[in-house]
């Protein structure tokens, strides 16, 4: 894997929008997902304020759906979305056997009845349709600098701690291995074509090393619904900010041990 797992034409686009933590992970995630069709229709779940979608799906008819109404708002002035349902994805009124793609970016580990979105998932897919699930491997926290630096101190319990309350702070209900992923979606009815190790040790790195400075995209999005006010400005310097993610990419581990991403499809 090289440090095109993150792309310079990818960040510039996505950093003047978003915090830098986030957006070493959704770039990551658009390099993973570029290696598969993604016919339309396609639907985007948790698809928060579209930017995700109008980069990957340019000129597919796409839906989003989005349990928070702020984030909804963003996602239908987006103009990435030919429909946006406002609503919990375990309970919306999909269109049935509508959709030749299924999208979840880092969507489904945040939702406690998991079994009940997946099941509307399947029923919303056309026979032979499929699902692109970016999931958290449940180790994830453990390739942080931090838990490894306690880890390695030897002071396990401290670790353990800082691990379970980062996935606290991150609202993560489901956290599985690649086997126990693969139990649940075949639960849901679908049949699983793969499950790859996606996004490398390093987008970790990158990821907590650019959360401090990030924090301040997280208050502002809670103030005013937008990760950042000035766009532009930040468009100016997101070359300079790629280079250092870059760094970081290629002076830390590049095994795929950050999430994994769920192929499954709706039998024929």
């Amino acid at each position: 894997m090289s440090t095109e797992e993150v792309s310079e034409a990818d960040f510039e686009r996505y950093f003047p929008y978003t915090p830098a933590a986030l957006c070493v992970k959704e770039c990551a995630r658009l390099s993973a997902l570029r290696r598969y069709a993604c016919p339309g229709p396609i639907l985007d779940v948790g698809c928060g304020d579209g930017l995700f979608a109008s980069i990957a799906f340019e000129g597919a008819e796409v839906w989003g759906i989005d349990i928070d109404a702020e984030e909804g708002r963003w996602a239908a002035a987006s103009q990435a979305y030919s429909q946006v349902i406002l609503g919990d994805v375990t309970r919306a009124k999909l269109p049935a056997t509508f959709f030749a793609t299924c999208v979840a970016n880092c969507s489904l580990e945040h939702v406690p009845r998991i079994d009940r979105a997946l099941a509307n998932i399947r029923a919303s897919l056309k026979p032979g349709g499929r699902a692109y699930l970016f999931v958290p491997n449940k180790d994830w926290a453990k390739e942080m600098l931090s838990y490894r630096a306690l880890a390695g101190a030897g002071l396990t319990s401290a670790a353990e701690l800082f691990r379970s309350s980062v996935d606290t702070f991150f609202k993560h209900h489901h956290l599985h291995d690649r086997e126990e992923w693969r139990q649940i979606v075949t639960a849901a009815g679908m049949r699983v074509v793969a499950i790859e190790p996606a996004l490398s040790t390093g987008t970790t790195v990158a990821f907590e090393l650019l959360l401090l400075p990030s924090l301040a995209g997280w208050l502002n999005k809670h103030l005013t619904s937008r990760w950042t006010n000035f766009p532009p400005a930040r468009r100016l310097y997101a070359r300079q900010v790629h280079a250092l993610v870059s760094r970081i990419l290629a002076a830390s581990g590049k095994d795929t041990t950050a999430e994994y991403l769920v192929i499954a499809e709706r039998a024929a």
